[in-house]
């Protein structure tokens, strides 16, 4: 059985190049659209791609964008991938930009930001190397498919609320006031997976017990679906069907 692949797209992008992705879905893989922070698509945790034709390269090296981009694409992504679409030659041609200034930008790219750098000569071209992409990822490489990413420059605090914004229904306000109650992460995570639910007789009523009850915001199912997370085994072979999908939570922002 051939696994499924997954590639999420920028909306702006997404609406600019709709071949890419028919072709991506005609392949066969998963598409998901969203508005993306960083970068056009996303094939793994740690590859983020940003794709631009040869115009678009000359015009963001023109007004400043080129290399704020590249920064905050680096600053996310382990592997941040720049697919070069077109030819240079003719839009050197048009816009009398020295090639010195326009190679220098992709040396700067790659030795400067970590880019790997890869042309292609059209849209469908650049469809077959997303997929591509995402299959070495994926499939030969084990890498999770998700959004998720943290900044490498991130500070100390911010990476704790990343981490625990990460858990079921905990965005960054009650990640907040589980790290003012408790500390820090791991305290809050043995909370979690130590908590006791009581219910009632009836069993139709539920009632948080312990040190986690004095939190704002927190409630027995939101209790109940962290234990679930931190307490059930890995299964290496295959996600049972009723655990949920926790890329979704993942990606969401409070």
């Amino acid at each position: 059985m051939v696994e499924s692949l997954w590639i999420c797209v920028d909306s702006n992008e997404a609406s600019q190049r709709p071949e890419i992705i028919n072709y991506l879905r005609l392949s066969g893989c998963e598409v998901e659209v969203r508005r993306l922070p960083v970068c056009d698509y996303v094939v793994s945790d740690r590859c983020g791609v940003e794709r631009k034709d040869a115009q678009d390269l000359a015009n963001s090296l023109k007004d400043g964008r080129l290399f704020n981009q590249a920064r905050e694409i680096a600053d996310a992504y382990d592997r941040p991938i720049l697919i070069l679409e077109g030819r240079l030659t003719a839009v050197l041609r048009r816009s009398r930009m020295r090639p010195s200034s326009l190679y220098g930008a992709l040396a700067s790219l790659a030795l400067d930001y970590g880019f790997s750098i890869i042309p292609t000569v059209d849209p469908y071209a650049t469809a077959i190397l997303l997929q591509r992409l995402a299959y070495r990822e994926q499939i030969e490489e084990r890498r999770p498919p998700q959004l998720r990413s943290v900044s490498r420059r991130m500070p100390l605090q911010e990476q704790q609320l990343f981490l625990l914004s990460g858990l079921p229904n905990i965005g960054r306000s009650l990640a907040e006031e589980l790290l003012k109650h408790f500390g820090t992460p791991i305290r809050v995570l043995e909370e979690l997976a130590s908590a006791e639910i009581r219910r009632s007789k009836t069993g139709k009523t539920r009632r948080l017990e312990g040190p986690l009850k004095a939190v704002r915001g927190i409630g027995p199912k939101i209790v109940e679906e962290a234990k679930r997370l931190l307490t059930t085994p890995y299964n290496a072979e295959g996600e049972d069907e009723a655990t949920p999908d926790l890329t979704r939570y993942l990606h969401e922002d409070e």
